[in-house]
């Protein structure tokens, strides 16, 4: 991690050691740090946002990417995850455990924004832009987790600034979360520096970016538009160009890659200081070497691969550098899976220590934004620039410039008449192997109720379970109604007591 001033539990063991050279006075010390005497200063603030990127971190790690790629139509789990295989729903008690570590994770994220966002209105040591500048980033990120746990949890206890100190919260509706997270992005847009101050410190354009992929759950596609817009005529950003799959993951993934022109929002990572990230590791087989050599040091469990028998992989052009970057052909057990299993190859870090890993997690690139700027103009009637918009994409996937038109390459406008026209041609592919093993078709898929069609149309194709049980090759998929949200964990019913599990734990899991 680039920049990063001295943490906070470094601040505390500054006053923790001046605080023995007298008697302890509690009045003074115990809890002044939290009270009066901290969040006044630039780097008390940035130590704070610092401190809610470290625990994100752990938010993101490889559970949550694993969870949210075995329910899309191209991914098969296996080990813990195989159950979920059958989308009966999450029903291993080692999964849902790991799930329920990504809901406190993301709340402890989301706490250690409220403090800060409480403390830095009354800051004596900076002026009101540097205050601003730093809420910005916090109602940034406190946006972005909520984000994630109102999708993938539903409705869920609001917990900001102005009641943090209340343990006894019931749930708010899907719409009051989306609503904070609303209010949270266009306080940043307005608040947040017009250039990162690091790396891994949100911008203005960040917060734009976010906020008008937010504004495609919220059906406002006209403001996704000009928001997505705004970023992309900003000029702070170019896709990379690349020569082949592995030019693709050294320039745009590459481990220990300090950054590159495609980072909207990622949270960075460094061997360094054992700030890393485990999630290659679930993707990695320990005996598996690609140009001789382990793709994640001599480890990996691999619990979820693909297939080349699947639909999705099958019509992936291997002129399409995206498919060599991402896959590896790999039959790990033949007699159990077959021969045309394949590896998750995105992510390669041949120096990593055990799951330790030095790759930044990709949390918010330039490609999703013309994603997001391709899907609003359709949906308002734009083609022309909805088909530009994925024709960069494209372009750059096969080795071209992404800003020359390409005859032999090119979507065309005049060839989608209806959103669902475009939908199911360029913006299903383009995003697909765009996203592919990001943490992100999932929720585009879902969010266009058409889960259930893909995984019909694609995944039985190949059998995820046991090519032994032949009864199970070829059935119909139907999805659970479970599936469509995580479990609440039972310690929030544990603890807080306006919470009933009966009537408040998500659909399925209370049978």
């Amino acid at each position: 991690m680039k920049k990063i001033s001295i943490p906070v539990i470094a601040v505390i063991l500054s006053f923790c050691l001046s605080a023995c050279q007298e008697w302890l006075d509690e009045t003074k010390y115990t809890y002044s740090i939290s009270t009066a005497t901290f969040f006044n200063t630039p780097n008390e603030a940035n130590s704070a946002v610092m401190s809610v990127l470290d625990m994100m971190r752990s938010s993101y790690n490889a559970n949550w990417f694993a969870s949210l790629e075995i329910n899309t139509e191209h991914i098969y789990p296996k080990g813990v995850y195989q159950a979920s295989g059958n989308y009966a729903g999450i029903t291993n008690t080692t999964h849902l455990q790991r799930c329920g570590t990504n809901f406190q994770y993301l709340y402890r994220a989301i706490m250690r924004a409220n403090t800060p966002l409480s403390k830095l209105p009354e800051a004596s040591d900076m002026t009101q832009e540097q205050i601003n500048a730093y809420m910005g980033e916090l109602y940034f990120l406190r946006a972005f987790n909520y984000w994630n746990l109102v999708r993938t949890f539903g409705s869920i206890p609001l917990r900001t600034e102005e009641n943090m100190y209340e343990w006894d919260l019931p749930k708010s509706s899907v719409s009051e979360v989306y609503a904070l997270i609303e209010s949270d992005l266009l306080k940043a847009i307005a608040s947040c520096p017009d250039k990162p101050r690091y790396y891994d410190t949100p911008c203005k354009n960040s917060a734009k970016a976010l906020y008008a992929w937010v504004c495609l759950d919220l059906k406002k596609y006209d403001e996704a538009k000009r928001y997505a817009g705004e970023v992309i005529n900003s000029g702070a950003y170019s896709l990379v160009q690349v020569t082949s799959g592995d030019d693709f993951a050294d320039k745009v993934f590459g481990e220990g890659l300090t950054t590159s022109s495609e980072e909207v929002f990622y949270v960075k990572t460094n061997m360094t200081d054992s700030k890393t990230w485990d999630y290659l590791s679930y993707t990695a087989h320990p005996q598996y070497l690609y140009d001789g050599v382990h793709t994640v040091c001599k480890t990996g469990y691999y619990t979820h691969y693909t297939d080349l028998d699947n639909t999705v992989i099958k019509n992936w052009s291997e002129d399409d550098f995206r498919r060599s970057l991402n896959i590896a052909p790999y039959a790990f057990a033949a007699s159990t899976y077959g021969a045309n299993t394949c590896l998750l190859l995105k992510y390669r870090a041949p120096n990593a220590s055990g799951s330790k890993s030095q790759i930044d997690i990709p949390l918010l690139r330039y490609t999703d934004v013309l994603i997001t700027y391709a899907e609003a103009c359709a949906r308002t009637g734009d083609m022309n620039s909805a088909v530009e918009a994925l024709n960069q994409i494209k372009r750059r996937a096969y080795g071209k410039d992404p800003s020359a038109p390409n005859a032999d390459l090119d979507y065309k406008a005049a060839d989608y008449s209806n959103y669902d026209e475009f939908f199911y041609g360029p913006l299903l592919t383009e995003e697909r192997y765009e996203t592919f093993n990001e943490a992100k078709h999932w929720f585009f898929e879902e969010r266009h109720g058409k889960w259930e069609e893909l995984v019909q149309a694609n995944y039985r194709v190949a059998c995820p379970w046991p090519r032994t049980d032949q009864a199970s090759i070829g059935r119909e998929i139907h999805i659970a109604e479970m599936c469509h949200l995580w479990k609440i964990p039972v310690e929030e019913f544990n603890y807080n007591k306006a919470m009933d599990e009966a009537r408040d734990q998500n659909p399925g899991y209370n049978n």
